[in-house]
């Protein structure tokens, strides 16, 4: 996970769900920042709507962090980027 994805993910967390940055630490998980799962979804949805991606429903399940989400957020992209040049 890039330090640009995670700060980008940290952005979209503090304008979709108007938590306060201060609770984003790279190792809260989204429950220690208050996040509930009907928020976390709100944020993947604006995160997947940033980076023109889609995450599966199994790998949101998995996700306990920010930074679980930020490293989905660059495998997907790598993925996306390798898919065009073939």
């Amino acid at each position: 996970m890039t330090p640009q994805t995670l700060d980008t993910v940290r952005r979209l967390a503090v304008e979709t769900l108007n938590v306060p940055e201060s609770t984003l630490a790279r190792t809260t998980t989204l429950r220690e920042a208050g996040i509930d799962s009907l928020a976390a979804i709100d944020l993947v949805f604006a995160v997947e709507g940033h980076y023109g991606i889609s995450i599966a429903g199994a790998e949101v399940e998995q996700m306990r962090s920010l930074t679980d989400l930020a490293a989905s957020v660059d495998r997907l992209t790598a993925h996306e980027a390798r898919r065009h040049v073939e």
